[in-house]
Order: C-alpha cells, then structure tokens, then sequence
C-alpha cells in the first residue's frame, strides 16, 4: 500500500575502438556527467540504481560500457535491483547494439538522455541509437522510447510518468462489491485487458466483509477515532434522523474495518479501492460508507500515519485507475474523486456523493491542519449516514479522466484552476449542500466540453502533472484528449463518430 519512490536504472556507454583518440578525457567526461545526472535524479526524489559505481569501482582505463559481456553484467545487476525504467546517457559515440541489447533485455521505458554540448557526439550518439530502437523495435518500449536534450527537469517528469503506469502493472485494485452500481454501463470495464497492460489485478469482495469486521471492531477503536474528529475540530451535526451518534459509530467502524481488511491484504500491493456501497449499505445495512473514500486517501488517522489508499464509490473502475495513476505520479498526494455536478461558463464542480479526500478541504496530509475545515453532516440520501464535507482550496488542479469508446481506451486532461467556493457559489447549489465541492475553470467552452464528457466520475490532483501523463499515456498506449482547450473538445468531439 505505500507508494514508493520511482526507480530508475542508469547506463552510459563508451565508443570501443581501442583506437579511437582521447579516450582519457573521453571517459572523465561520461563518468563526470553518468554521476552528475545521477545525484540531480537522488536529490529530486527518484531512486537510482547504478550498477556502473560498482563496476568501475577498480579506477580502470575505461568508464563506460563497450563489451557486451559487460552489458550483461549490467543488465543482470539492473534486473535483482528491480528498476521501473531506464535512462541511458548518451554523452559520446558508442556502437549502437550495445545499448540495444540493454533495451531488448530490460523491457522498460526508456529515455535516451544527453547534454547540449558541442564538445563530444551526444547528437550522433542519441540519433544512432534512437534511430536503430525503431529499426529493431524489439518491444513497445524501444518504440516510444523518449529522446531528451540537456532538459533534467523534462527527465523529472518522464521518470514519474513512466514510473508510474510501471508501478501500477505491479499492483493491484480491490472493488468492494464489484462494478455497475445503479446500472451505469461506464463503470464496468474488460478486466482481463486492463491486466495485459494497465493494472497487475482487479480483485472483488462482497460487502459483508467490511460489515462483519465493523460488527466486531472494538468500541474502543470506534470512541478513539470519534475522539480524533472532535479533537481536531471537525464540525459534526448530529440530527433526530440521518446522522444520530449511533450512525456516526456504524460508519466509523465501516471505515476502521476497510482499513483493517487492507493491512490484511498486504501482499497483493493493493493501491486504490472502490465502495459499491448503493444499495447494499446504503440501503439494506442502512448507513452510507461516506467516511471510506474520504479517509482512506489521507495521509493520517486516529491511529497514527496511514498509508495514502486511492479510493473511490460505486464500483468505477476507470475512475479508480485515474486515482491511482495520479497518486503514483504525484508521489502519494490523493487524488480528488467526485462527480461532475455543473459545468457552466465560469467553472464546473465535482462534489462526490457524500465523501472524497479531505485532503482537499487544505490540500494537506495533516488531520491538524485539514479536520478544522471538514463537516460531517446528514445525508440527502440512502437510510442514514453522514456526509463529509468541505469547500476546496484555490490554485492550479490536474483534471483527468479514464474512458472507453468501442473497446478503445483514452486518456482526458487539462490543466485547470481550482476556484474559491464564494456564497454566490454556495447559493447556487441545492441537492448535495452537504458534499465536498471543488469549483474548477478550465476555461473552455461548458457547451463543447459537455459533448465529450466521458463519465460523470472525473479526478484531480494539484498542480500540473499534464507532461507526466502524457509520457504515462504514451507508455500505455492510450491516446490523450485535452479537456483544456475548445479546439481539443471540438477534435474529440468530431473523431468519436468515426471510431
């Protein structure tokens, strides 16, 4: 369940003609930029396996790679290290099958990376062996390999989108209750295609699982985390109806027992969940499961640091996956989830039925900073529960959606702003007061963006990850629909008929 930090691989070859002239200076300045480029990926967070600082340990004649048995060497250190990608820097001529071979083996994306220095063959070298990627295409990666000049802060971004659709093929999704909540087709999905290429597995469990384990769960466990909301100030509004203390206890145990069923399942490396919840508990167990999706992508409970679980309701599997893509990009920072409520001239809304992260009511992983700012209210709908509300925080939002058109998969994105929810806004809003709202302007007509929706479901997370995605699209093999701009909206719009 905790996200790790991307890991990377990193190779530099070296031309291996006994003959070739400068080889001294040659070699200082591939291990000087081999090992300046590493440190640049540490010190940003990304984890680097190095397997040549152990090679070239003995100070001999050569730094970089120029024999293939040394090439294999490389490769098999690289594999125990179990990278996500690889980087090869290209900072001279080297015979191309070299690295090549390296790719072929490896079977990762990979991005050939090299300085903006007239001083040795980077050009010819990354034009060599990029050119010779796409003769051989050994796999997909060696197609859509990326080229990236002098650029680290584009190479960031690269590795955290690459990485992540890797780490997500490594993990797993659990649907509680399975898909096609209130017979919306949308939600369902082809499993086993997700699992060739996007998603390592798909599990499903019945409901009564997290009842059975809330039915036991300790009272002291329960009296704990109510504790916690009202420590940190939540505001809770108990009523004669929806939302008794009772309730509240009966969703607080739901909650501490999806957690639990989680720790359980530890070794399936599940990253994101989903909550049927209609009508099974919201209905015929008779309380919403609204404090699931609101606090399993948290950061922190009433039991101290909690791994940052995607989650989302009814069953979305599409949507879950946008969660889980985004919080592997983004380095754990949950992504929002809800559905698409308005969309108008000046901004659209994403409230989720009853719960989302609160993460979002400061855009923080501490409860101290957050839970002041989160009310927990009466629900407008199912037999009883409580919602858990909140008003969004300004500044810039990812916006992304997953979809599905005749068996083809799309990625939808734009880089919008999160707006500040004004009384005028409030004022506008009738069904759902209660809910978690994020007002978002993404600046593009609400007409054009309304013909292309691709679910009622959307996600977000802050700032702009819209290269990540890209690069992680890429990797999949999922086409990118901005969402950003009419021009975008009209070219998607006018496509579909033809798919």
């Amino acid at each position: 369940m905790p996200v790790d930090s991307p890991k990377v691989g990193i190779l530099s070859f070296t031309d291996p003609r006994e003959t070739a002239a400068f080889f001294s200076e040659r070699e200082g300045y591939i291990q000087q930029r081999h090992r300046k480029l590493a440190t640049y990926l540490e010190e940003n967070g990304i984890e680097v396996a190095d397997p040549l600082s152990e090679m070239r340990t003995a100070g001999g004649k050569y730094f970089g790679l120029r024999k293939m048995g040394e090439v294999e060497e490389a490769v098999r250190r690289l594999r125990s290290e179990g990278i996500e990608a690889l980087i090869i820097g290209c900072w001279h001529w080297t015979e191309p099958m070299l690295p090549l071979y390296a790719v072929r083996e490896l079977n990762l994306p990979v991005c050939l990376f090299t300085e903006d220095d007239p001083t040795w063959a980077g050009a010819t070298n990354v034009s060599a062996v990029g050119a010779s990627l796409w003769e051989e295409a050994a796999n997909r990666h060696a197609l859509t390999h990326e080229r990236i000049l002098a650029d680290r802060f584009a190479l960031l971004k690269w590795v955290r989108g690459v990485t992540a659709i890797e780490r997500l093929k490594r993990s797993s999704l659990l649907l509680w209750g399975g898909s096609y909540c209130l017979r919306m087709e949308h939600l369902q999905d082809d499993i086993p295609r997700l699992k060739s290429f996007l998603v390592g597995d798909i599990l499903t469990e019945g409901q009564y699982i997290l009842i059975r384990r809330a039915e036991k769960m300790p009272r002291s466990r329960v009296n704990g985390f109510l504790a916690w909301l009202n420590d940190n100030g939540v505001q809770i509004s108990y009523d004669e109806n929806m939302l008794t203390e009772p309730i509240l206890r009966r969703q607080i145990a739901l909650y501490l027992a999806a957690r639990d069923r989680l720790q359980e399942l530890g070794e399936e490396r599940i990253v994101g969940v989903s909550v049927r919840c209609q009508p099974e508990l919201s209905e015929e167990y008779g309380v919403t499961a609204c404090l699931l999706p609101s606090f399993l992508p948290f950061g922190e409970d009433s039991e101290g640091k909690r791994p940052v679980v995607s989650a989302v309701c009814e069953g979305d599997i599409k949507g879950l996956l946008t969660c889980a893509l985004l919080a592997r990009i983004s380095a754990g920072v949950p992504a929002l989830f809800g559905d698409l409520k308005y969309v108008g001239k000046d901004y659209l809304i994403i409230s989720n039925c009853g719960g989302s992260s609160v993460y979002y009511a400061r855009n923080s992983n501490r409860a101290s900073e957050v839970l002041p700012y989160v009310r927990i209210e009466g629900q407008c709908q199912g037999a009883a529960g409580g919602s858990v509300g909140y008003d969004g925080q300004p500044g810039p939002l990812t916006v992304a959606r997953l979809l599905r058109i005749r068996g083809r998969y799309f990625l939808q994105m734009g880089l919008g702003e999160s707006l500040e929810i004004t009384s005028q806004i409030r004022e506008r809003i009738k069904w759902g007061q209660m809910w978690p709202h994020i007002a978002i302007s993404l600046g593009v007509d609400p007409a054009k963006l309304t013909r292309v929706t691709g679910s009622n479901h959307y996600s977000a997370i802050p700032g702009n990850f819209t290269a990540e995605l890209r690069y992680a699209a890429r990797e999949a093999g999922i086409p990118v629909v901005p969402i950003d701009s009419d021009e975008g909206l009209e070219d998607f719009y006018q496509r579909v008929a033809g798919l």
